[in-house]
Parts: C-alpha cells; sequence; structure tokens
C-alpha cells in the first residue's frame, strides 16, 4: 500500500499533498520532520540575532513559539494545519517518560564533576531542604493561581476554577506536564465549553508565558546581579566545544563504544525496554480494572494513572538500575551498560523536542474567552513567584542567595534548562552549589509532591476544590514552618522546659 500510495502514475491516481498529509502515517512523519526543522532554524536565529541570544530563552521554546505563530497563519488564511494533532499529542505524552527514565537510568549525575571546580566555603542546603523550596513555590503557586481562577469566574461564565491548579503545572512543572493533566481533564469533559481540548490549550497556554516570564524578568533579574557582584556576562555565542570542559563520556567498566551494537544503540534500547515493561504494567492494571467492572476505577482512576504514566516510568527506571547494580556485585554481569553522557543526552532531547511539540499543539482559536483567565493567572502567578522565591531564598540560601534565586526562579517560571541557563550567567563555573541544590532539590520533590498530583486530577469534579485546597494549605504552612526552622525552635524550647521542670528529687 505504501508504494501505491507513493506512486503517483499507480492506477492513473495523482494524490494532492493534502491527501498525503492527511494520511495518518505520512502525517505523523511530516510532523516529526517539522519539529526538528524548526529547531534548527530556532537554533540559527537565536546566534545571529542579539535580542534572542540576549533573552536567554531556549532554542526549544523559540522553535515552539515560531511554529505556533506560522501555524496559527496558516490556519487562518488556508484553513490547513501543517501539523498532525495526533502527532504532536504523541510527543509530548511519551517524551516525558523517556525523559525520567533516561534521567533515572543514569549511574551517577555527570554535573557533579563540575560543581567541585572551585572550593568555596559555603554552607551547603540538604537535598530535603531544597526539594521543600520546590515543593512550596507549587504549593504558592497553586494556592494563588486558584484565588485568580476565583477572580475570573466573575468575567467568564463556565470556567471552572480549579483551572487554577494549572499554574504549578505551567509555571513549576512544564508544558508537558499541564498536557498530561490537560488530558486528564478533558476527557473528564470539566472544559467542554471551548472544545475537546480545552484544559489541554488552557495548560499549554500557561505554559508559554511561563517561558515568557522566565526569559524577560529573568535577564533583568541576571544583569542586576552581575551588576552588584561586578561581573561581566559573557555574550560570546561563539565558542566551540573545545573551550568548555566536557563531562564523562565513558566510565571504567563500561560497554565499548562500538563493539557488535554501537554503545548509544544500547542505551536507546534500554530506555525503550523500561518504556515498554511501564506499559505492559499499566495494561496489565486496566485490563485488571476492567475485569473488575466498577466505574469508579475504570473511568476516573485509570485515566489519572495514564496521565502520570512517566511517574510509574521512573520508578520502574530505577528498580532496574538498582537491578543492574548488584548483577554487576554479584558478578553475574561483567560490563556497566547504563552510560550517564549517553543518557543525559537522551533526555536533554526528548525534553527539548516536547516542549517545541507542545507549544505547537495550543490552538488559539479553541482558547476563546479562556484568554482572560490565562492572562491573570499567569501575570498574579510570574509575580507571586518573584516575590516568594526572593524571600525563600534569601533565607534558606544565605551565602549564595543570587545565584540560587536565579536557578530557582528560571526552573519554577519554565523547565530546569531555563535555571541552568540563567544561572550559568553569573555562575559559569558553578562555583557554588545553587547547581546542584537545584539538581538533587529536583529529585527530594519528585518524592515530596508526588501525593500532590493525585490531588490535582479530580478536583476540578464537583465538590472537590475546596477540601484540595485546605490540603495544599495546610502542606503549604507545613513546608513553611519547616524552612523557617519553626519545628526545631519549638522542639528547642521543649527541651529546655523539660530542663527546667524540678525533678522529684529536687522537690523532696
Amino acid at each position: 500500500m505504501a508504494i501505491n500510495l507513493l506512486d503517483t502514475n499507480a492506477g492513473g491516481y495523482t494524490p494532492s499533498f493534502s491527501t498525503l498529509f492527511n494520511s495518518q502515517a505520512v502525517g505523523g512523519v511530516l510532523t516529526v520532520l517539522f519539529v526538528c526543522g524548526f529547531m534548527l532554524i530556532a537554533n540559527i536565529l537565536r546566534r545571529k540575532i542579539r535580542f534572542l541570544r540576549r533573552s536567554l530563552m531556549p532554542t526549544s521554546v523559540i522553535a515552539g513559539l515560531l511554529g505556533l505563530v506560522i501555524k496559527e497563519v496558516i490556519f487562518y488564511s488556508t484553513g490547513f494545519s501543517i501539523f498532525s494533532g495526533d502527532a504532536l499529542s504523541t510527543i509530548v505524552y511519551y517524551a516525558l517518560p523517556v525523559a525520567f527514565i533516561a534521567l533515572c537510568l543514569r549511574e551517577k549525575d555527570d554535573y557533579a564533576s563540575e560543581f567541585n571546580k572551585k572550593k568555596v566555603k559555603t554552607e551547603r542546603v540538604t537535598a530535603v531542604k531544597s526539594g521543600s523550596v520546590i515543593v512550596s513555590t507549587y504549593l504558592m503557586q497553586a494556592l494563588v493561581g486558584i484565588g485568580a481562577a476565583v477572580l475570573c469566574t466573575l468575567f467568564v461564565t463556565n470556567f471552572n476554577p480549579a483551572g487554577g491548579l494549572m499554574l504549578p503545572l505551567g509555571y513549576g512543572q512544564g508544558p508537558q506536564q499541564a498536557y498530561a493533566t490537560g488530558t486528564i481533564w478533558d476527557k473528564a469533559g470539566y472544559f467542554s465549553a471551548w472544545g475537546d481540548t480545552g484544559a489541554i490549550n488552557f495548560g499549554l497556554a500557561i505554559a508559554a508565558f511561563g517561558f515568557l516570564w522566565a526569559s524577560i524578568p529573568g535577564i533583568i533579574f541576571v544583569n542586576r546581579a552581575a551588576k552588584r557582584k561586578g561581573i561581566k556576562r559573557n555574550e560570546n555565542e561563539n565558542q566551540t566545544s573545545g573551550e568548555l570542559k566536557s563531562h564523562t563520556v565513558e566510565e571504567a567498566g563500561e560497554v565499548p563504544l562500538s563493539e557488535s551494537i554501537d554503545k548509544f544503540t544500547l542505551q536507546i534500547c534500554m530506555v525503550g525496554g523500561v518504556l515498554a515493561v511501564t506499559m505492559g504494567l499499566l495494561m496489565s492494571i486496566n485490563a485488571i480494572f476492567n475485569a473488575t467492572g466498577n466505574d469508579y476505577l475504570i473511568n476516573k482512576l485509570m485515566p489519572i494513572i495514564w496521565g502520570f504514566m512517566f511517574i510509574f516510568a521512573a520508578l520502574i527506571a530505577i528498580l532496574t538500575k538498582v537491578i543492574l547494580r548488584r548483577l554487576v556485585k554479584s558478578g553475574i554481569m561483567h560490563r556497566k551498560y547504563p552510560n550517564s553522557y549517553m543518557m543525559n543526552r537522551i533526555s536533554g532531547a526528548a525534553f527539548d523536542i516536547s516542549i517545541t511539540a507542545a507549544l505547537f499543539a495550543i490552538s488559539v482559536e479553541a482558547l476563546g474567552t479562556l484568554w482572560i483567565p490565562i492572562l491573570v493567572i499567569s501575570t498574579v502567578g510570574g509575580f507571586a513567584s518573584i516575590y516568594y522565591l526572593r524571600y525563600l531564598c534569601n533565607y534558606i540560601y544565605k551565602d549564595y542567595k543570587d545565584e540560587a534565586f536565579l536557578a530557582m526562579y528560571g526552573m519554577l517560571t519554565g523547565v530546569i534548562a531555563n535555571g541552568m541557563i540563567l544561572l550559568r550567567e553569573i555562575d559559569n563555573d558553578f562555583s557554588t552549589p545553587a547547581a546542584n541544590d537545584l539538581l538533587v532539590g529536583s529529585s527530594a520533590a519528585i518524592v515530596l509532591g508526588l501525593p500532590l498530583l493525585f490531588l490535582i486530577a479530580p478536583a476540578p469534579s464537583p465538590g472537590n476544590l475546596w477540601w484540595i485546597t485546605i490540603v495544599i494549605a495546610v502542606y503549604f504552612i507545613a513546608l513553611t514552618a519547616y524552612q523557617l526552622g519553626l519545628f526545631k525552635k519549638f522542639r528547642r524550647k521543649k527541651e529546655a522546659a523539660a530542663l527546667q521542670k524540678p525533678t522529684d528529687e529536687t522537690k523532696k
């Protein structure tokens, strides 16, 4: 069939371009090629246009916004979409678990060698403390988002105030998570007034504004910090790889770069294998739920589980890494198969491609009156994130508060790449622990924030938002008390009171 489709003389039939593009397989391939092409164009534009270079906006974001504008212009002019919506959905959905699998399969963090280039006497912050900063910012954004969304219900009819929870998803976790949650909400019909993908478009639009907040105010904060510290920013975009110290490409005891199978092929196959196990697990759970015939398990819980497939993928990847380590230690396996450098490249590519595809997937027309809550929630959320993180970083990261603020702010309004880009402008050698805090804190934040993800999915359902808001507020207060050391102060007072309390012998 493929030969007949591409053979324009077969049977006297000549397919038009639109016929070829609308074919599901061909449309998907062309969409992937467009994603790659726009990323190449965006990379050229970022290197050649000084404004884009100074904006510190990641290439994937520039590519996504550029493709979005071109897509909308062509659609309004001809009524034809240059992207396959199904292909974009597939890219965004599967790229997230691929990225997390690659990150979790790494033997060690390749950034660790960079963090110790200079010995700096600073008080390091624990991973749990940095993780609590990240999660408390999620919680703050959630509370602010809900408040702003409730305000928007006065101006927009049929708007679900739970849409405010898209703020921590779009800002704090990026477009992939906003897309995953939007898919769950759309299947439940919570945003049906704006079409079948109303929640998806709403979440992706919030994430797009998050990238703008990460880049535009971010460069202002970078310049202020550089001026205050007397640092001259390096704007040379023509550096070659030899000018920067590369990560370790190959560790001792690993598989050679090229044997009967290429080493990079092995890395891809390992990631694919974990993804296959993850999908097999979820399909098995789905079959068990269907066998029970329970409506809640089938139509409520299972969509949430599929929406958060990346969490299961990460857990299975961690378990796989533990098993591989045990096999090496026991002598059953004589080589280390995961390579940290290559796994970093796989995860980086997955994140870049998924961010670009997620921005392509936004439908401006479908948003309609949702632009009002989008502008209100994103603006309020941007200012709240600035002031909250500035205060928290000044209090917790006293010895490197500027570096910590830029790293955390970039990540918690965009993605982790935004935080690293902003940080490099004033801490190019990673001489402070800020980059390490960002990475280890993100790992701790997965554990601290995991229960919240399962609260967000059912939040738009009638009667759920009020108690979910209370849970978020209580958790936020508890984390804030932990960060301010109130628990320690209370324990010290209790211990001091116990010491001052007269014993029975003293009374006698």
